[in-house]
């Protein structure tokens, strides 16, 4: 067994087959990276649910007989070990050695795999005893303290070294003497963003000969370089652990908190306290899904934020849990109805994650609870093994993110708003979208796509470039916005676009568009506040060209007239061979020269379009429907006329994703719609709204159209195993679905690839 682990752990990380090819490497790689392989049991596994630790025996029972297969139990807490440890002495005055072996009796009887809990970085005998392996938060020697009578857990360790060998340690220790633990859930596995301590210090300076910088700033070049090399050793760590606990038992996995997978507050959380990457080390990562005010509840996040979740861990397995909140400040479930966990859960599993759920809920939301679950458990066949059918690619960069956004309070604005906006649009206009991330802009992930979207990619490295310019030259499109590729990896800027020959641009800084100040509508200058005039600087004309773009929907809400654009743009010169087809000008300033918007060329056997205005930014901050309409037209033209894979005829309203699913020697096309109409949204103050959906607004027949040449069998909405009649149509095939309630899928069987 000690051979076998070793072997696993040369083959870094995890149990990746040595035949896999690495993820492209990152700074301050020692070794390949690859992601873990995933267990079997895993990839099939639904009814993720969670607090039947704390439930009895009849409730655990029931949660069973409503589709639970998998739920967490406690083995440490930060206090205490459950267990008779070697490694920590102290026991725990309220909890017995005999409720482990129960509770993993009463587990096992009842088929409930088993989730142990281990707090990964709180345990307070660790910090009483090894006060070196203290995280240190600021630029100090000095080791915290606390009152340990007062606060017993201690305060945060740092994984990143001495006390990361002592957590793989446990996990060891737990799963050699209880070897029926299924999987391992860590609240927190993260690095908190820097570590000032002894082991840090000294590990820095051996990889870089450089000390940490003295602020966790990262407008610092240094503190970015330093952001870097943290991720790097999570990485191992999290690395080293699945080598190990797989060489004692190879189907253990790691279903665990995330904490840098698509919930809007951990998006805010720079320096970031995980890389989006490291998702891949775990088996499956579970996202806290909120969807109060604080994390843009009411807009299209939440939906991204499901569709991101799965993103990370490459299309494989991802959990998302519905939080049951009224609100977040103050949280609490006060008059929290019955119909919005239905809701939530089939958001999440409309674009790709597993709907997980604390089971232990108030008397009132119980029968709902059981509800859902029964509706997961029916919808099962049909939500494993499965990957998104690939038309268009959008980037969501988390080195992006990171080291562009920089700052938690501009972050939404500079980066976010061009992915939320571009995944809006894509969202409306139906057009089958994958989320993509850094490590999949290579030659072989990006020949998948006929378009592949770049909305602000803004750090990109050399290799990314490459791959980009080589893919579009043989025939791929690119749809590309704002500053994407002027800064590198680090978030260092560049002096010009390392995508320009690509993109068509020569970069010429940015615009000035400080516009006049003019008398205004009484009634408009009621509600403005203190800060219009200066958010009124990137306000301009937009005019669009007659040309292939301006058709649709677009030509006719704006034509050729002059229309507003209100956001981020970027001054550009064309280069040869470059077609500007709309620009803008400084609004209410008659001198002001106008400048490329929006420009196209082909490049190779691709097509290309640039939008030096960020109209995908502007979709999210300040919409208007022309910008769904224009980002729609161009990604349609860039696909170079390859067609959908399926059309979805429907109101926006309407959510759609298309997958693939290859299971039990059998491919199926599976389009899932999501009715996503809110009856009372978009009457409250529009930065506190929250969706607390109390009932259903049927949409009736809507078309789906699979593309001409696919061969198919029987097509069925399912869960209800409904045929739907197929219509050959020039087109494809054509199937109406006469109703869709909440959710529903539409299910072919494929007869040939």
């Amino acid at each position: 067994m000690l051979r076998f682990a070793f072997l696993v752990a040369l083959a870094f990380p995890g149990f990746a087959s040595a035949a896999e090819p690495p993820l492209p490497p990152q700074p301050f790689e020692k070794m390949p990276f690859r992601p873990v392989v995933v267990p079997e049991w895993v990839r099939g596994t639904t009814g993720v649910g969670y607090t039947l630790s704390g439930m009895d025996t009849a409730g655990r029972t029931a949660a069973v007989k409503h589709g639970v297969t998998i739920s967490e139990m406690g083995f440490v807490d930060p206090f205490y070990p459950y267990y008779d440890s070697k490694l920590l002495k102290k026991r725990s005055p309220h909890v017995g050695l005999d409720r482990l072996p129960k509770d993993i009796a009463e587990y096992q009887k009842l088929g409930i795999r088993i989730l142990a809990v281990y707090p990964p970085t709180l345990q307070g005998e660790v910090w009483e005893t090894h006060p070196d392996w203290r995280r240190i938060p600021t630029d100090t020697t000095t080791i915290p303290e606390v009152d340990m009578k007062k606060y017993g857990h201690g305060g945060m360790l740092c994984p990143l070294g001495p006390y990361g060998d002592f957590f793989i340690d446990m996990l060891a220790e737990i799963l050699e003497k209880h070897p029926a633990i299924d999987a391992f859930s860590f609240d927190g596995l993260h690095h908190g963003g820097v570590c000032y301590c002894e082991h840090c210090r000294k590990n820095f300076k051996a990889d870089t000969g450089k000390p940490i910088p003295p602020k966790a700033d990262l407008n610092d070049p240094a503190f970015r370089r330093y952001q870097h090399w943290a991720d790097r050793r999570l990485e191992a760590l999290v690395a080293k652990a699945q080598a190990r606990l797989k060489g004692i038992k190879p189907s253990v996995a790691l279903v665990t908190w995330t904490t840098n997978a698509g919930r809007y507050g951990h998006f805010l959380s720079l320096p970031r306290n995980m890389s989006a990457r490291m998702n891949l080390l775990f088996d499956a990562p579970d996202q806290e899904f909120w969807a109060d005010e604080s994390n843009r509840g009411s807009t299209v996040v939440p939906a991204f934020a499901n569709a991101y979740a799965w993103a990370v861990t490459n299309h494989r397995v991802a959990f998302s849990e519905p939080y049951l909140m009224s609100h977040g400040n103050p949280y609490g479930k006060d008059s929290f109805p019955g119909h919005e966990i239905e809701r939530r859960m089939m958001l999440a599993l409309t674009h790709g994650a597993g709907p997980s759920i604390a089971v232990a809920q108030p008397k009132r939301l119980r029968e709902a609870v059981d509800h859902c679950l029964n509706e997961v458990a029916k919808r099962k066949p049909w939500l494993t093994h499965k990957a998104p059918e690939p038309w268009a690619a959008v980037l969501m960069s988390d080195n992006t993110r990171t080291f562009y956004g920089r700052e938690a309070g501009r972050v939404e604005e500079r980066y976010l708003a061009s992915v939320f906006g571009t995944f809006r649009a894509t969202l409306e206009e139906h057009l089958p979208t994958t989320v993509i991330n850094d490590w999949n802009l290579t030659a072989g992930e990006l020949k998948k796509y006929a378009v592949v979207i770049l909305p602000n990619a803004a750090s990109l490295d050399e290799k990314q470039v490459k791959a980009l310019d080589e893919y579009v030259r043989a025939g791929g499109g690119l749809v590309a916005s704002l500053d994407t590729s002027l800064f590198d990896e680090y978030g260092d800027p560049r002096a010009k676009f390392a995508l320009g020959e690509l993109l068509g641009v020569e970069y010429q800084g940015l615009p000035t568009a400080a516009a006049a100040k003019t008398d205004l509508d009484v009634n408009f200058a009621r509600g403005i506040g203190p800060d219009y005039w200066e958010k009124r600087k990137n306000v301009f004309d937009l005019q669009l060209a007659d040309s292939w773009l301006n058709a649709g929907k677009l030509k006719e809400y704006v034509g050729t007239e002059p229309v507003t654009f209100k956001g981020p743009a970027v001054r550009v010169k064309p280069l040869a061979g470059t077609q500007t087809l709309a620009t803008l000008r400084v609004k209410d300033d008659p001198k002001a020269e106008p400048f490329p918007a929006v420009v196209s060329r082909t490049h190779g056997k691709g097509r290309v379009v640039y939008l030096s205005a960020g109209l995908d930014a502007g979709y999210y901050l300040y919409a208007y429907p022309y910008q769904r309409c224009l980002l729609a037209n161009a990604i349609r033209w860039a696909a170079n006329d390859v067609k959908q894979p399926v059309t979805v005829t429907a109101p926006m309203c309407v959510q759609s994703t298309v997958m693939r699913q290859d299971k039990d020697g059998k491919q199926r096309l599976i389009v899932h719609l999501f009715n996503d109409v809110n009856t009372t949204g978009g009457k409250a103050l529009p930065v506190d709204d929250v969706p607390l959906r109390e009932e259903t607004l049927p949409i009736h027949d809507i078309r789906v159209t699979f593309r001409k040449g696919t061969k198919l069998g029987a097509i069925r909405l399912q869960p209800d195993g409904v045929e739907l009649k197929a219509l050959e149509t020039v087109d494809g095939i054509t199937v109406v679905v006469p109703k869709l309630t909440v959710h529903a899928m539409v299910v072919a069987g494929l007869l040939e690839r």
